[in-house]
């Protein structure tokens, strides 16, 4: 089931008083609600009872549905998510682990072919690594997939004499709210969305005194020019 819709059904049955108590849910009644016929409003309530997001009973022939703790949890990151937007609209904020990499980031930082970009684009040559977060809590990992779609600034790929490199994009980004750097995101990634990659002209470790473990803050400001 795709999330806005998961979402959207979720919200209307929150609205009908499920969230803290069984309440009466005939399909002929929630197929209005849902705005759906019959037959699909039922194949999608047994869809959330098996994804655990509602617990369904039958009383004298009718069904009552409640939603679970899976679906409150769901709902809560929803509302924190469009808090969020509300409040800081253009802006993404991330909090997340310091986590050892896999040691590639220097190579690909140090080739001239993204150095020159980065300095065009960024005013900077990044130091030669990356510092990956891990990204936990839900709320965060779902902004990431978000931000991972909007516009940033593009850095093209390139061809060397030994082999290819793939696009990147950036996004510029307060670190710990002193620290100027950049999200990345490469187009060819063996990371999933719990993983965020940030790149600043400095050793962001040394230059904020942090460590593997520690957690770290940033945000990234989206720009009308992108």
């Amino acid at each position: 089931m795709k999330k806005r819709l998961l979402i959207t059904y979720l919200i209307d049955l929150l609205k009908l008083g499920a969230g803290d108590r069984l309440v009466k849910a005939p399909t002929i009644y929630i197929s209005h609600i849902f705005g759906l016929s019959q037959q699909s409003t039922s194949r999608v309530l047994t869809e959330l009872s098996d994804l655990g997001y509602i617990h369904k009973e039958i009383r004298d022939g009718t069904v009552w549905v409640i939603l679970t703790d899976r679906a409150m949890e769901e709902l809560e990151m929803f509302f924190k998510y469009i808090d969020g937007a509300r409040k800081y609209p253009g802006e993404f904020i991330f909090e997340g682990e310091i986590v050892k990499g896999l040691g590639e980031g220097a190579y690909y930082m140090s080739k001239p072919g993204y150095k020159r970009q980065f300095y065009r684009t960024l005013g900077y040559e990044p130091y030669p690594g990356t510092l990956n977060v891990k990204l936990s809590e839900p709320l965060m990992i779902t902004q990431n997939k978000v931000l991972r779609k909007m516009k940033g600034i593009y850095i093209k790929g390139f061809r060397d004499e030994s082999r290819t490199f793939g696009s990147v994009q950036v996004y510029p980004a307060i670190i710990m709210e002193k620290l100027e750097g950049a999200v990345l995101y490469a187009r060819r990634t063996i990371y999933g969305p719990d993983i965020i990659e940030l790149i600043s002209e400095y050793y962001i470790k040394g230059e904020l005194g942090l460590k593997d473990g520690d957690i770290i803050r940033f945000k990234v400001k989206l720009s009308e020019n992108y």
